[in-house]
């Protein structure tokens, strides 16, 4: 028997029973632990730790969702390290590296709204034009009558809406001196109520209005002012350039608008966009083009087409590298 009583008390502390040891223990000889954590003591228990962190006990399964490594919050351990507030990562940097900040891939895009505009010489020359209003007041609103009269003849029928404008600024090209257009600001919206074919002047009805509209302002056929427009592919390839833009600046830079020399009859869509290219010494340019063709093309910035109309178009720059100015070469990418 007193074997037997040995044995047994030798084999004690392999039988105690482990299911309820800790899975993670803090073991370290160092005083440092992470900021906002406590290391078990003996006794602890999640209801009393909430107790004196968040001042009620009920809080117990907050402290515990801190603590996904305790597997049952019945059981906690001395050595064991709680966070008392949510777990912090680490602050990391993420840094991605392209080829070029050129890039040149599309600049995928929506444009909405806008209150300026380009009218071609040809629409300028057709355009009607505010002569007098049917009550005694000298500007213009919504709602208010005015009438129009059509320096060109043209078929006007009751219920055609047309852009009410003014003019800015010729649009010339650069390179010929031609007039190519106007920059215009958009006045309002007008609607054709009457036409009497023994009158020249027609009374017409003006529907919206953002500035004052005076005698004299002009019609032209209705454009879009709070559009969304979305990129396209491009169906042709081509080159363009830009010839002006509406800053009262020579530079330009992103979400300017600027005038291209191409428009619908060379198959130039709204929302198709253009590539800015360059190249050459970007400190000195070359002296002549034969230099420059030294050099190969790069990217430098973007730019969408908004209105194309005859022979130019109305875009916005969507993303430029350097001030851009009258001038600057485009490329229209088949398939971008």
């Amino acid at each position: 028997m007193r074997w037997l009583a040995l044995a047994v008390a030798l084999a004690t502390p392999a039988l105690a029973d482990d299911r309820y040891e800790p899975s993670i223990v803090t073991q370290t000889t160092s005083n440092w632990r992470p900021p906002g954590t406590y290391v078990v003591q003996t006794g602890d228990t999640l209801w009393t730790l909430s107790d004196l962190n968040f001042g009620n006990p009920f809080f117990w399964p907050v402290l515990w969702s801190y603590n996904p490594q305790i597997t049952n919050p019945h059981w906690i351990y001395p050595g064991d390290l709680l966070y008392l507030k949510p777990k912090i990562k680490e602050k990391t940097e993420v840094i991605t590296y392209a080829k070029s900040r050129f890039s040149d891939a599309p600049r995928l895009e929506e444009i909405l709204a806008r209150f300026k505009g380009f009218v071609t010489e040809r629409d300028y020359r057709e355009s009607g034009k505010i002569t007098g209003s049917r009550e005694e007041k000298t500007l213009l609103g919504e709602y208010d009558e005015a009438y129009v009269e059509f320096s060109i003849p043209k078929r006007i029928l009751p219920g055609e809406e047309y852009t009410i404008y003014r003019v800015d600024r010729p649009v010339l090209d650069p390179k010929t001196n031609a007039v190519l257009g106007y920059l215009v600001r958009h006045l309002g919206i007008s609607r054709v109520l009457s036409v009497d074919k023994s009158k020249p002047m027609m009374k017409s009805l003006v529907l919206k209005s953002w500035e004052e509209i005076q005698r004299g302002d002009l019609l032209t056929k209705r454009t879009w002012t709070n559009e969304v427009v979305t990129p396209v592919q491009n169906a042709v390839g081509l080159w363009a350039r830009v010839v002006d833009n509406f800053a009262a600046v020579s530079l330009m830079g992103e979400h300017d608008y600027v005038i291209i020399d191409k428009g619908f009859k060379q198959k130039v869509r709204r929302g198709n966009r253009l590539v800015v290219r360059t190249r050459g010494d970007g400190l000195y340019p070359p002296e002549s083009n034969e230099a420059a063709k030294r050099y190969p093309w790069e990217n430098i910035g973007e730019v969408m087409v908004l209105e194309p109309f005859e022979n130019t178009s109305m875009c916005i720059v969507l993303r430029s590298g350097r001030e851009l100015a009258a001038g600057e070469t485009l490329e229209m990418i088949q398939g971008y």
